[in-house]
């Protein structure tokens, strides 16, 4: 699978599920998450899109299946 991301889209956030207390429950999944702010960007600003009332922030992304 491809993971694809507009310009707006500068990190990109990665998730397991190695630290559940469950070890039957680890490594059993992925999580993605393309998105157009840094981490903690609400304190940093890095990244942050402000917008004024009425205005609009458009990004696209999705995934794209591959065949092995």
């Amino acid at each position: 699978m491809t993971l694809w991301a507009d310009d707006a889209y500068g990190w990109i956030q990665v998730f397991t599920g190695d630290a559940m207390p469950d070890p039957a429950r680890r490594r059993t999944g992925l999580a993605v998450e393309p998105m157009t702010a840094a981490p903690n960007a609400l304190c940093t600003g890095e990244g942050l899109v402000i917008l004024e009332p009425g205005g609009q922030h458009t990004a696209e992304w999705g995934l794209q299946p591959t065949s092995r």
